[in-house]
């Protein structure tokens, strides 16, 4: 009976530590861009068009979901824009 209590044990905290290991959500590598010459190398996907409750989240995910890397944002003050797929998006 006690091995049966240490080996659940050892599984929940194997559990536990790999949960914790796991990397974060894909957006947060989203490189953001403001210029035309950032992406002069990069493959265009697709648009990216955010509302205003959490416009950066929703530009990264979308960026994300199109396949890309980096995200060209329309002005400093705007999120939207495009997103493109770069072979070294390099932050």
């Amino acid at each position: 009976m006690n091995v049966l209590i240490g080996a659940c044990a050892v599984l929940a905290i194997t559990s536990c530590v790999a949960g914790c290991a796991t990397s974060g959500p894909a957006s947060d590598s989203v490189r953001v861009a403001t210029t035309l010459d950032e992406v002069a190398s990069c493959k265009l996907l697709g648009k990216v068009v955010v509302s205003e409750t959490d416009p950066e989240k929703e530009a990264r995910h979308q960026t994300v979901a199109l396949g890309g890397n980096v995200l060209l944002r329309k002005t400093d003050q705007v999120w939207n824009g495009n997103a493109y797929q770069c072979p070294a998006a390099v932050r």
